[in-house]
């Protein structure tokens, strides 16, 4: 299957087929709260106002039966896959060369005649760190204003320089993210898309 390679990193495409045993789809609800906080004296008080958030992930759970007859669990989590027993379906995993763990990329269901992603260009580019901002953004951003304002001697105009430089980076940065986002699921199509045929 053919490989995709950004700026010196390969990631490999394989693919799995088999027919579907079994499916179950399920939802957990994370919830995390804050606040409730103040105090209380003799002249009266304060209780901060409590915060709740709440927000649900989609897990799916199906087994399949490969062509070499062994049966394999699939685990994906933030999507639903529309599937049922006896249907014969293509996994397309990615993996980045040099590194022992992969993602399934997109699934097709042959008999649905069907294409889904599972992990977009996107998920996948958070997952495999391909194109990043950098972990450091807002030190960088400090480091340049104080190098800037010691050579010129002046703190504004340092740090009119260094907003300049910094989001003239950050345009960039995004833009480049936006083309490795997009050729990543062109990509992904483009694999998938010779099993779309297969019965």
């Amino acid at each position: 299957m053919e490989t995709f390679t950004y700026r010196g990193k390969t990631l490999d495409f394989r693919s799995i087929t088999g027919t579907v045993l079994d499916t179950s789809t399920r939802s957990e609800t994370h919830i995390s709260g804050g606040g409730g906080g103040g105090y209380i004296g003799p002249k009266g008080g304060h209780i901060d106002d409590i915060s709740i958030r709440s927000h649900n992930t989609t897990l799916q759970e199906f087994w399949i039966k490969t062509e070499d007859g062994m049966e394999k669990s699939v685990n994906i989590s933030g999507t639903s896959i529309p599937l049922r027993a006896g249907q014969r379906i293509t996994l397309i995993a990615a993996e980045q060369k040099g590194r022992n763990e992969g993602w399934y990329a997109s699934v097709i269901n042959h008999n649905a005649n069907q294409f889904s992603f599972i992990c977009d260009g996107a998920s996948l580019n958070n997952l495999m760190k391909l194109e990043v901002f950098p972990k450091y953004f807002l030190f960088i951003g400090f480091a340049l204003w104080l190098a800037i304002a010691v050579v010129l001697r002046d703190g504004g105009l340092a740090a009119f320089f260094a907003v300049i430089t910094m989001g003239i980076f950050a345009i960039n940065k995004n833009m480049r993210i936006k083309r490795l986002i997009n050729a990543l699921n062109a990509h992904i199509e483009k694999v998938s898309q010779p099993f779309l045929q297969r019965r």
